[in-house]
């Protein structure tokens, strides 16, 4: 299992920004629901590409100003392929947080999952709730639009290796 520390930053060097208590379930189920909060539904394999996306501080600050645009991901990774140098590492750091984020989120009744995720009750948030997951909350509608392209160019674009 890869763990969060050994993720690189933006960099190519280990930050410990992106170590387990930096990066856990915890956030990835408050992201997954800020992204639901947008789209209603997610496909899983979708949903499996949000912690990779908010575990990025520098890619949640770019999603999360005023003054971006919606776009696809193809037009993001070619603008701004510094966010993405590491998506893979990322991707395969993030699997773990987020099934465990999906099956709170299902025991929690805030979604049901029927081959998709489905919101079934908001979650509120607040204040209270922390500074990052008020940005990752900002970033959602830019993030829910990349989101919105077909799985295999989403998967092609940020070279996921499965």
């Amino acid at each position: 299992m890869t763990e969060f520390y050994r993720v690189n930053d933006e960099r190519g060097q280990s930050s410990n920004k992106e170590g387990s208590t930096y990066n856990n379930f915890a956030i990835c189920a408050a992201g997954l629901m800020a992204i639901l909060e947008e789209t209603q539904t997610l496909p899983v394999a979708k949903s499996l590409l949000v912690m990779p996306i908010i575990m990025h501080d520098s890619t949640v600050r770019q999603l999360a100003k005023q003054n971006v645009r919606a776009r696809e991901v193809s037009a993001l990774t070619s603008t701004r392929p510094d966010l993405f140098l590491n998506f893979n590492s990322r991707f395969l750091a993030g699997l773990p947080p987020t099934l465990n984020a999906i099956q709170l989120l299902a025991e929690a009744k805030y979604i049901a999952f029927n081959g998709e995720l489905v919101l079934t009750k908001p979650l509120v948030f607040s204040a209270t709730i922390g500074d990052r997951a008020t940005r990752i909350k900002k970033a959602a509608k830019n993030i829910a639009a990349l989101l919105a392209s077909p799985v295999e160019e989403l998967y092609l674009n940020l070279r996921i290796e499965l």
